[in-house]
């Protein structure tokens, strides 16, 4: 009995000691720096830096490696609307971050504030510590909703082609209305160039870079058609003229139907007074029924009445109706 519970009390001291070898282990580890991350690694990254990726999962090289779950780290960066995924891998004190970014189009301005427009068609505000990243997209100029949709839609269904480095070769784009189509955009390119093209032909931008070798000269302005397969070099010049000309014609017009309109509506409104106006027998002294624009109606000061051309009733000050009466010659007191 004596040496089983020696034997017992050895077992106990044994797996008491192996227990605070691994305590004093783990709390030595914890303290060195053999915890610590010794490498920070990001890649896939496009519009974040690096540096933004390691501070959104706030993370450095003095954040202990295997005492954090990944996940943690994962769902930090994930908060950040640009992100799409974030996956990170451990290996020898290495802290590896795969970002997956939505694809932007664009930016925009909308009440003094700052949105970028993914090819999903969302809109996420741009916060002022992130403003350095609209060099990586063009500026969206006088783009509606419905216009901003549409374009959306041609970029997720060219996807393969209108991608993350394309975008990037554009400063600007802007909505641009010819006399054959109206769907048209102005796009103005990093390099100065210009290039005009529609929706269906917005693809073909992706053939872009392998036209740059054949242009020649500075403005060069190209214009893209799917319809013929065709990019053509066009004189920006003369193009802008063609534009200035057919925005001064159209104005022009606007102008000419507005005062069309205003003319109309003043001789309708003419006619009708003309018309509703009190006749010689209605009144001892016609020429004394003057007209008032803010109500409406006449006013006659000899006898204090009033005439309603809309209804063709007569009143006075106090609110009693009269009409005319033709065998007397005289107003009467309607009611």
């Amino acid at each position: 009995m004596v040496k089983k519970k020696v034997k017992l009390t050895i077992k106990k001291s044994i797996i008491f000691s192996l227990v605070v070898m691994m305590v004093a282990s783990i709390f030595v580890y914890y303290f060195s720096t053999d915890s610590h991350v010794k490498v920070l690694s990001c890649k896939n990254n496009y519009y974040l830096s690096d540096s933004e990726v390691y501070d959104l999962a706030n993370v450095s090289t003095k954040t202990r490696l295997y005492l954090m779950p990944s996940i943690l780290f994962e769902k930090r960066v994930e908060k950040m609307p640009f992100v799409e995924s974030c996956k990170i891998s451990k290996k020898n004190r290495k802290l590896t971050f795969d970002v997956q970014e939505k694809l932007i189009v664009g930016y925009y301005v909308n009440d003094n504030k700052n949105f970028a427009l993914c090819q999903d068609g969302t809109s996420i505000e741009i916060e002022e510590q992130y403003l350095n990243m609209i060099v990586h997209f063009p500026l969206l100029s006088n783009f509606n909703a419905r216009q901003r949709k549409k374009l959306c839609e041609q970029f997720q269904k060219h996807s393969k082609i209108l991608t993350r480095d394309l975008i990037e070769k554009f400063a600007e784009i802007v909505p641009y209305k010819t006399s054959y189509d109206n769907n048209m955009f102005k796009i103005t390119m990093q390099d100065g160039n210009i290039v005009y093209t529609n929706l269906k032909s917005i693809k073909m931008l992706s053939k872009y870079q392998s036209v740059l070798t054949k242009l020649k000269g500075q403005s060069v302005c190209l214009v893209l058609d799917s319809t013929h397969s065709t990019i053509e070099k066009v004189n920006c010049d003369d193009l802008n003229s063609k534009q200035k000309v057919e925005e001064k014609q159209e104005e022009k017009t606007e102008k000419a139907e507005k005062t069309e309109a205003t003319d109309e509506k003043t001789s309708e409104n003419t006619e009708v007074q003309e018309e509703q106006q009190p006749t010689e027998d209605e009144s001892e002294n016609q020429a004394e029924w003057v007209y008032d624009d803010n109500t409406g109606v006449y006013y006659h000061e000899a006898i204090g009445m009033y005439y309603d051309p809309n209804t063709g009733e007569y009143y006075d000050g106090n609110g009693t109706y009269y009409y005319w009466d033709e065998e007397s010659q005289s107003f009467v007191e309607a009611y």
